[in-house]
């Protein structure tokens, strides 16, 4: 080759002096080819510098082999784990990912019709909201999506989230459990499901109990600087200082954990229980020793990963919505 342009299968071929079929064969996992012929052509293969076009073989079976990944919250504590989870479990199924983000100023339904034109055989969704119309679409191409930690919009669509209800009931039951009544509640993200279901479940759970207060519902404060601003601010009126604040992520009540004892003077837990949510590896850390829930990520990347492949190999199949059970953590902060 004159290094002008890729070698093709015909040019390995004609140098292996056998046909263009048998080439294909020869990289063809499990195809009828003799030990001799298959060397042959490596070889050529090798002078010639040539790679087999997987895509287009996978194309000709009418599969891409490829799964598109759409990843919406790079905030989230967990989301270089999950990631990482989601390509290993794929790869050891054969599957090759594409991953492209909504967080960048286009919107998920500009990023789903590109997965279409890659021809996926599939798409997981990791936190975002899809529309109607793109369910729609993907159900006219017969591309099934699941979206992972966010319930579905669409009876197309699968998805696999975590019980928000159950969380917040979780939460209340340990706190009334203890001598905790006046409750201050922070959420980094005021459009999830999942959490806002949560926060709900802890007010309806403390309704029926005049003793018990919500003092404030505090949105947008994510991360752990915010966490220890939050705690400076809802600590200067003295008059309405909760003894109790649950947090929607573990970084956040960590920032709240950090600003008690290095700025505030706060006893915790004497003084005010502090929970978190996700069981981040450092909260478990003797320093922090931090409340929290623990969700099972890996089981719903797993089963999100199953049911997706389910679906790819019977179109027939339904999609479903399944919920998993988180567990409180009940440790030093409260």
């Amino acid at each position: 080759m004159n290094g002008t342009r890729r070698a093709t299968s015909q040019d390995v071929a004609a140098l292996a002096g056998v046909s263009q079929a048998t080439v294909s064969r020869a990289f063809t996992p499990g195809a009828s080819i003799s030990l001799r012929t298959r060397e042959k052509i490596e070889s050529a293969a090798e002078k010639l510098g040539y790679k087999p076009n997987i895509i287009a073989r996978s194309l000709s079976k009418r599969q891409s082999r490829l799964i598109g990944l759409l990843f919406a919250d790079w905030t989230h504590p967990k989301a270089a784990d999950l990631l990482k989870r989601i390509t290993e479990v794929l790869t050891e199924h054969g599957y090759k990912v594409i991953v492209q983000s909504a967080s960048s100023g286009r919107d998920a339904h500009a990023v789903m019709l590109d997965f279409l034109q890659y021809q996926v055989d599939g798409v997981i969704v990791f936190s975002a909201a899809l529309s109607p119309e793109t369910s729609s679409e993907y159900a006219r191409n017969h591309v099934p999506i699941v979206i992972l930690n966010r319930p579905r919009v669409a009876q197309t669509t699968s998805s696999v989230s975590v019980d928000g209800t159950g969380i917040g009931q979780q939460i209340a039951t340990a706190l009334l459990a203890r001598p905790y009544r006046r409750l201050t509640l922070i959420s980094a993200n005021q459009d999830s499901p999942i959490v806002n279901r949560m926060m709900d479940a802890i007010v309806s759970s403390t309704a029926a109990r005049p003793d018990v207060q919500i003092l404030s519902r505090l949105t947008g404060i994510d991360g752990y600087e915010a966490g220890k601003q939050a705690i400076n601010s809802i600590w200067q009126d003295k008059s309405t200082t909760p003894d109790a604040i649950i947090c929607t992520s573990d970084n956040t009540a960590l920032g709240i954990l950090a600003g008690c004892r290095e700025h505030l003077n706060i006893h915790v837990p004497a003084e005010l229980a502090i929970v978190g949510l996700g069981d981040v590896t450092v909260a478990a850390w003797k320093d922090h020793n931090l409340s929290t829930v623990r969700i099972p990520h890996d089981e719903m990347v797993n089963k999100s990963v199953e049911l997706l492949l389910e679906r790819i190999q019977d179109p027939s199949l339904p999609a479903q919505m399944l919920e998993y059970q988180a567990q409180f953590i009940a440790r030093g902060t409260t």
